[in-house]
This record gives structure tokens, C-alpha cells and sequence, in this order.
């Protein structure tokens, strides 16, 4: 099973805060900003990316309950997949609890990204990427995010 680094997620107090941490002092690219739903919860989501290519997933919601449940931790650490399918396949034959998903998620971009960072997403459009995305815990009860992300683009 091939598997790559795909993103880290953070929860942070104040989003615009953190973009401009990671803008101003570490000198990463603000890729883009977006909103979703964690549960019943908006969720302010910015994407970043460091001239290496790290990428950082920022989250904030408005209920600051997660935020302090992680205070000490990453929220999540993604992995890119080429199969979905095959990786939920593995983990039930280890006996590993999926924690949700697997589900389409559509990733909508406020702006399209650059031709330097076609690496972020394996197929995607000006206004965005579809995934199919499913979470799992790792052995220290690290949130584990599985992304496949050929699935087509918006």
C-alpha cells in the first residue's frame, strides 16, 4: 500500500492570528480559506504551505471545546491514499475502529490555486477538490486523517 504525508491539522484560538504567524514568521503561503462543518459546527479551515512543501491545515471553531482538548496536541495528521477502499479493508483486518467516515468531502477553494502548488491536491479545479476522507486513531490515540483525493475537481 503506497502512503504519503498529506497535511497536519491545528486547532487555533483565532485563525486570522495563526495565518499571520505562519505567513509573517515562518513565511508560509496562505493557499486559501474555507468554511465546513465538524459535526453540527462551523468551522473556519485555512490551508498554508511552506516553501518545502509542508502543509498545515488551520481550524477554528467557534466553540473553543476542541481547541482545549488539544491544546497539547495536533488536531490531525493526514495521509494521502490511493485507495480508500484498501485502506479500510487493512485497518478492519487489524482490528483498527474506523472513527468516521469513510465520506465525500468537498474541499471549495475562496481562490484557485497556483500552478507552483499542484501538489496540494492529485486532481482538483479552480474552485476546489473532491475528497473522500476517513479518520482513525494510531496506537498513542493520534487522530489519523486517510485522504484520497483523485476523486475529481470542482
Amino acid at each position: 500500500m503506497k502512503i504519503g504525508m498529506h497535511h497536519s491539522g491545528i486547532y487555533c484560538r483565532d485563525i486570522d492570528e495563526s495565518i499571520a504567524f505562519y505567513v509573517d514568521l515562518l513565511s508560509f503561503k496562505h493557499l486559501f480559506s474555507t468554511m465546513a462543518m465538524e459535526g453540527d459546527k462551523p468551522l473556519k479551515m485555512a490551508w498554508l504551505k511552506s516553501s518545502d512543501g509542508v502543509v498545515i491545515e488551520l481550524l477554528e471553531q467557534e466553540d473553543k471545546t476542541p481547541l482545549e482538548a488539544t491544546a497539547k496536541s495536533l488536531n490531525h495528521v493526514a495521509i494521502r491514499v490511493e485507495s480508500m477502499d484498501e485502506i479500510v479493508k487493512t485497518l478492519g483486518e487489524k482490528g483498527i475502529e474506523i472513527e468516521a467516515g469513510p465520506f465525500d468531502a468537498l474541499c471549495e477553494f475562496d481562490r484557485p490555486l497556483g500552478a507552483e502548488d499542484n501538489d496540494i491536491f492529485t486532481t482538483y479545479g479552480d474552485g476546489g477538490a473532491k475528497l473522500k476522507i476517513m479518520f482513525f486513531r494510531g496506537p498513542g490515540n493520534e487522530r489519523i486523517e486517510a485522504v484520497q483525493d483523485d476523486i475529481g475537481a470542482l
